[in-house]
């Protein structure tokens, strides 16, 4: 027995030694079996980049409305809370004198005037800052041309004065709206020779009444919410007009979605070298079913990025080899390794733009492959068949071993 022993492990040593020899021998013809216990398979994905922003519901518009005291004020008509259309009777006057009413209009209508004027004046200098910047923009490009260091410049000066030209041009708009209010208004006074009745120039909720007749008077909400809210510093420089948002609270259930509209470029509070800068925003809703109240207060997923349709891998299986990315994929039985060029990566998902296609199977840890070739993967005992492997005789089984140990 002892001699049968020895004999036994002395072919085994002898077995091992002659197989890594063969092994480790170079430019041996030998496939190297790699073991591949972990891979995914390329899917398509829909890639979403956001980031999160407290907000609140506030009316879209707000309207005020001024009474003269020495006009000689009669009664409100109607009561807060109540929901008013345009034309509906808010106050009146029980004596009248159409001529100071006028006068406060008018002293309004110069008011708001003066800043037509003035924006004007403004936007006429934007304009000729705008043409100087282009035309230097346009300059540093073709001299950049010339000394071929680049092709183009941020234009960042021109790009701001065409935000701030914008952003004048609504508030002159606005204005002229206000305008128009104040002199169709006048017109009605002068239409008016007795008991002068004010009435509401727009639709809405009557918000607020002054019954101490301390001016406005009465203030008119939009039936239309809208979500305000603030950006920090950094999440100023990722948003732009048009942008999709989802808002969520627990006071209602479901998701709104509505798209990012105003966005201010200039801080809500005071600039200071020890305080972070607050940039205000405003979104539009899409239609909703949901009851929203103002005040609510809202968490808003303010979407930077979207893609739809995207071939993705995880970021962590792709690998670096001469500036270049590539992927180990399993293909027949083998091992391959494919070159893949990148698009967007976000949070763990790689969009691929080409060199892959969506069902492909490949290594989710890469360096655990050391090069192309065969690969063998975990044994499944569910899928032994019991009753087979009892019909195989020892010395097939022998054989079989040999072969699989000894295959090249």
């Amino acid at each position: 027995m002892k001699k049968w022993s020895f004999l036994l492990i002395a072919f085994a040593l002898l077995f091992i030694a002659v197989n890594v020899y063969l092994i480790e021998k170079k430019n041996n013809k030998i496939d190297r079996l790699q073991y591949v216990s972990k891979w995914e398979t390329v899917k398509q994905s829909h890639l979403i980049e956001s980031f999160s922003s407290d907000g609140v519901v506030a009316p879209s518009e707000t309207h005020y409305f001024y009474v003269d005291k020495k006009a000689g004020f009669n009664q409100f008509l109607v009561k807060e809370g109540d929901t008013v259309e345009t034309g509906t009777p808010l106050f009146d006057y029980s004596t009248l004198n159409i001529e100071k009413q006028k006068e406060l209009l008018d002293t309004e209508i110069d008011r708001i005037e003066q800043e037509i004027d003035s924006i004007d004046s403004h936007l006429q200098n934007l304009s000729s800052l705008l043409s100087d910047a282009e035309k230097d923009e346009a300059t540093q490009v073709k001299t950049d041309k010339k000394e071929e260091e680049s092709t183009s410049i941020p234009k960042t000066v021109s790009y701001s004065i065409k935000i701030e030209i914008n952003q004048k041009e609504l508030e002159k708009e606005k204005l002229e709206h206000q305008l128009k209010q104040y002199e169709e208004q006048k017109d009605n006074y002068d239409s008016e020779a007795r008991n002068l009745t004010i009435v509401s120039n727009t639709s809405g909720i009557v918000k607020n009444i002054s019954y101490n007749l301390k001016n406005p008077v009465v203030t008119i909400v939009s039936t239309s919410p809208v979500i305000q809210g603030t950006l920090s510093e950094e999440q100023l420089s990722q948003v732009e007009s048009g942008m999709k948002t989802i808002s969520t609270s627990p006071l209602f259930k479901g998701k709104i979605t509505g798209v990012l509209e105003k966005i201010s470029t200039t801080p809500k509070n005071k600039p200071k070298v020890e305080e972070k800068s607050l940039y205000p925003y405003e979104i539009s809703l899409d239609d909703f079913e949901q009851k929203l109240h103002e005040g609510y207060h809202v968490n808003t997923e303010v979407i930077t990025k979207e893609i739809s349709n995207a071939i993705v891998i995880n970021k962590d299986s792709m690998f670096m080899q001469n500036k270049k990315y590539y992927i180990w994929v399993l293909d027949k039985g083998l091992i391959e390794k494919k070159p893949i060029t990148l698009g967007f990566q976000i949070n763990d998902k790689q969009q691929v733009n080409s060199g892959t296609q969506i069902g492909e199977l490949y290594i989710s840890e890469p360096d655990s492959i050391k090069q192309s070739g065969r690969f063998i993967t975990p044994l499944d005992l569910g899928d032994i068949d019991k009753k087979s492997i009892k019909q195989v005789k020892w010395k097939s089984a022998l054989k079989y071993v040999t072969i699989g140990i000894l295959q090249k």
